[in-house]
Protein backbone atom coordinates (compact mmCIF):
# COMPACT_ATOMS: atom_id res chain seq x y z
CA UNK A 1 0.00 0.00 0.00
CA UNK A 2 2.83 2.39 0.89
CA UNK A 3 4.48 1.68 -2.48
CA UNK A 4 1.24 2.46 -4.35
CA UNK A 5 0.83 5.77 -2.48
CA UNK A 6 4.50 6.64 -3.07
CA UNK A 7 4.19 5.88 -6.80
CA UNK A 8 1.02 8.00 -7.02
CA UNK A 9 2.69 10.94 -5.25
CA UNK A 10 5.76 10.72 -7.52
CA UNK A 11 3.55 10.52 -10.62
CA UNK A 12 1.50 13.55 -9.53
CA UNK A 13 4.71 15.47 -8.71
CA UNK A 14 6.13 14.74 -12.17
CA UNK A 15 2.85 15.76 -13.85
CA UNK A 16 2.78 18.98 -11.81
CA UNK A 17 6.38 19.73 -12.76
CA UNK A 18 5.65 19.34 -16.48
CA UNK A 19 2.64 21.68 -16.20
CA UNK A 20 4.72 24.23 -14.27
CA UNK A 21 7.49 24.07 -16.86
CA UNK A 22 5.07 24.64 -19.73
CA UNK A 23 3.85 27.80 -17.97
CA UNK A 24 7.37 28.95 -17.13
CA UNK A 25 8.48 32.51 -17.80
CA UNK A 26 11.41 31.06 -19.74
CA UNK A 27 9.21 30.05 -22.66
CA UNK A 28 9.24 32.41 -25.64
CA UNK A 29 6.20 33.89 -27.34
CA UNK A 30 7.39 33.14 -30.89
CA UNK A 31 5.64 34.14 -34.09
CA UNK A 32 6.47 33.52 -37.74
CA UNK A 33 6.45 36.60 -40.00
CA UNK A 34 5.83 37.38 -43.66
CA UNK A 35 6.23 40.98 -44.82
CA UNK A 36 5.49 42.90 -48.01
CA UNK A 37 7.42 46.17 -48.33
CA UNK A 38 7.25 49.32 -50.45
CA UNK A 39 10.05 51.89 -50.28
CA UNK A 40 11.26 55.25 -51.55
CA UNK A 41 15.07 55.36 -51.84
CA UNK A 42 17.94 57.58 -52.92
CA UNK A 43 21.70 57.49 -53.38
CA UNK A 44 24.36 59.85 -54.73
CA UNK A 45 26.20 58.74 -57.87
CA UNK A 46 29.58 60.47 -58.13
CA UNK A 47 31.62 60.72 -61.34
CA UNK A 48 35.07 60.74 -59.74
CA UNK A 49 36.90 61.71 -62.98
CA UNK A 50 34.79 64.81 -63.68
CA UNK A 51 33.99 65.63 -60.03
CA UNK A 52 30.29 65.56 -60.85
CA UNK A 53 27.51 64.21 -58.63
CA UNK A 54 23.88 63.34 -59.25
CA UNK A 55 21.20 62.02 -56.93
CA UNK A 56 19.21 58.95 -57.99
CA UNK A 57 15.72 58.66 -56.47
CA UNK A 58 13.77 55.46 -57.00
CA UNK A 59 11.02 53.17 -55.73
CA UNK A 60 11.41 49.60 -54.49
CA UNK A 61 9.37 46.58 -53.45
CA UNK A 62 10.39 43.71 -51.22
CA UNK A 63 9.41 40.47 -49.58
CA UNK A 64 10.71 39.35 -46.20
CA UNK A 65 10.19 36.28 -44.05
CA UNK A 66 11.21 35.89 -40.45
CA UNK A 67 10.39 35.18 -36.84
CA UNK A 68 10.03 37.15 -33.64
CA UNK A 69 9.92 36.74 -29.90
CA UNK A 70 8.68 39.36 -27.46
CA UNK A 71 11.88 41.43 -27.80
CA UNK A 72 13.72 40.31 -30.94
CA UNK A 73 12.99 39.59 -34.59
CA UNK A 74 14.96 38.49 -37.64
CA UNK A 75 14.17 38.62 -41.35
CA UNK A 76 15.52 37.23 -44.61
CA UNK A 77 14.72 39.75 -47.33
CA UNK A 78 14.67 40.17 -51.11
CA UNK A 79 14.16 43.60 -52.67
CA UNK A 80 13.80 44.82 -56.24
CA UNK A 81 14.47 48.48 -57.00
CA UNK A 82 13.45 50.50 -60.05
CA UNK A 83 16.46 52.79 -60.68
CA UNK A 84 16.52 54.80 -63.92
CA UNK A 85 19.56 53.87 -66.00
CA UNK A 86 19.75 50.35 -64.54
CA UNK A 87 18.02 47.27 -65.93
CA UNK A 88 18.27 45.39 -62.62
CA UNK A 89 18.82 46.62 -59.10
CA UNK A 90 18.16 44.00 -56.47
CA UNK A 91 19.37 43.00 -53.03
CA UNK A 92 19.29 39.87 -50.88
CA UNK A 93 19.99 40.09 -47.17
CA UNK A 94 19.00 39.72 -43.58
CA UNK A 95 18.00 41.96 -40.68
CA UNK A 96 18.12 41.53 -36.90
CA UNK A 97 16.12 43.94 -34.76
CA UNK A 98 15.49 44.68 -31.10
CA UNK A 99 11.88 45.55 -30.20
CA UNK A 100 11.11 48.21 -27.59
CA UNK A 101 7.61 47.40 -26.28
CA UNK A 102 6.36 50.63 -24.75
CA UNK A 103 2.66 50.40 -25.70
CA UNK A 104 0.05 47.72 -26.35
CA UNK A 105 -0.84 49.34 -29.69
CA UNK A 106 2.69 49.81 -31.08
CA UNK A 107 6.38 49.20 -30.52
CA UNK A 108 9.66 50.63 -31.75
CA UNK A 109 12.51 48.71 -33.36
CA UNK A 110 16.20 49.33 -33.97
CA UNK A 111 18.42 46.94 -35.86
CA UNK A 112 21.21 46.08 -38.23
CA UNK A 113 21.31 44.49 -41.65
CA UNK A 114 23.70 42.93 -44.10
CA UNK A 115 23.57 41.32 -47.50
CA UNK A 116 24.44 41.53 -51.15
CA UNK A 117 23.41 44.11 -53.79
CA UNK A 118 23.61 43.88 -57.57
CA UNK A 119 23.12 46.81 -59.98
CA UNK A 120 23.21 45.96 -63.70
CA UNK A 121 22.83 48.31 -66.69
CA UNK A 122 22.96 46.96 -70.24
CA UNK A 123 23.15 49.08 -73.40
CA UNK A 124 24.64 49.00 -76.90
CA UNK A 125 27.39 51.47 -75.93
CA UNK A 126 28.56 49.91 -72.68
CA UNK A 127 27.30 47.63 -69.96
CA UNK A 128 28.08 48.10 -66.32
CA UNK A 129 27.58 46.00 -63.23
CA UNK A 130 28.15 46.70 -59.58
CA UNK A 131 28.18 43.73 -57.21
CA UNK A 132 28.77 44.54 -53.55
CA UNK A 133 28.09 43.30 -50.04
CA UNK A 134 26.41 45.86 -47.81
CA UNK A 135 25.94 46.73 -44.14
CA UNK A 136 23.25 48.96 -42.72
CA UNK A 137 20.88 49.85 -39.96
CA UNK A 138 17.22 50.68 -39.56
CA UNK A 139 14.85 52.21 -37.04
CA UNK A 140 11.08 52.58 -36.99
CA UNK A 141 7.70 51.72 -35.50
CA UNK A 142 5.28 48.77 -35.70
CA UNK A 143 1.64 49.75 -35.37
CA UNK A 144 -0.45 46.73 -34.33
CA UNK A 145 -3.50 46.75 -36.61
CA UNK A 146 -4.70 43.49 -35.10
CA UNK A 147 -3.51 40.28 -33.49
CA UNK A 148 -1.99 39.00 -36.74
CA UNK A 149 -0.98 42.11 -38.73
CA UNK A 150 1.37 45.06 -38.15
CA UNK A 151 1.98 48.21 -40.16
CA UNK A 152 5.72 48.89 -40.09
CA UNK A 153 7.07 52.39 -40.82
CA UNK A 154 10.85 52.76 -40.91
CA UNK A 155 13.99 54.35 -42.29
CA UNK A 156 17.06 52.44 -43.42
CA UNK A 157 20.60 53.43 -44.35
CA UNK A 158 22.85 51.04 -46.27
CA UNK A 159 26.56 51.34 -47.07
CA UNK A 160 27.98 49.38 -49.99
CA UNK A 161 31.37 47.88 -49.12
CA UNK A 162 32.54 47.99 -52.79
CA UNK A 163 30.83 51.18 -54.02
CA UNK A 164 32.94 51.82 -57.18
CA UNK A 165 32.69 50.68 -60.77
CA UNK A 166 34.41 51.77 -64.01
CA UNK A 167 32.64 52.53 -67.29
CA UNK A 168 34.46 53.94 -70.36
CA UNK A 169 37.56 54.61 -68.20
CA UNK A 170 35.44 56.71 -65.82
CA UNK A 171 35.19 55.74 -62.16
CA UNK A 172 31.80 56.04 -60.46
CA UNK A 173 31.10 55.84 -56.72
CA UNK A 174 27.71 55.09 -55.22
CA UNK A 175 27.04 56.76 -51.89
CA UNK A 176 25.00 55.45 -48.98
CA UNK A 177 21.51 54.31 -49.91
CA UNK A 178 18.81 55.90 -47.75
CA UNK A 179 15.29 54.46 -47.67
CA UNK A 180 11.96 55.30 -46.15
CA UNK A 181 9.71 52.25 -46.19
CA UNK A 182 6.34 50.86 -45.21
CA UNK A 183 5.60 47.16 -44.69
CA UNK A 184 2.62 45.05 -43.84
CA UNK A 185 3.83 42.28 -41.52
CA UNK A 186 1.61 39.20 -41.24
CA UNK A 187 2.19 37.25 -38.00
CA UNK A 188 1.20 33.66 -37.37
CA UNK A 189 2.09 30.77 -35.12
CA UNK A 190 2.79 27.31 -36.47
CA UNK A 191 1.11 25.85 -33.35
CA UNK A 192 -2.21 27.42 -34.41
CA UNK A 193 -2.52 25.07 -37.38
Amino acid sequence: MKKTILKTVVLLALAGTSVALSASSYTYNTRSLIGVEGSYNSFDLENVTASKRETKKFAGVGLKIGAQTDNYRVFLSARNNFVSGYDYAYSLGGEAQYLLNFSSSMNMFIGGSGGYMNLIAKSNQASRELVSPYLGGDVGFNIHLGESIDLELGVRSVKLLNPSYIQNNITYNIGNITSGYMSFIFKYSMDDY
